[in-house]
């Protein structure tokens, strides 16, 4: 998995409404570093985290 696709991981669970400590260990990082990815999506603003994976969503549909 590339750094780009763990990163969209992330910012997607964080999306779901799932806790940092959550993620961090079902991706196998430390909590300030899964923080610190979802804080450049948005985090913690919820509504703001899904319209960042919405966007990313169909700038993947438009590529292909």
């Amino acid at each position: 998995m590339n750094e780009n696709s763990a990163n969209q991981m992330i910012v997607t669970m964080l999306a779901e409404g799932n806790p940092v400590w959550y993620v961090a260990a079902m991706v196998n990082m430390r909590s300030h570093d899964v923080y610190l990815i979802g804080q450049a999506a948005g985090y913690p603003d919820q509504a703001k985290l899904r319209r960042t994976v919405w966007a990313e969503k169909n700038r993947a549909r438009a590529a292909a």
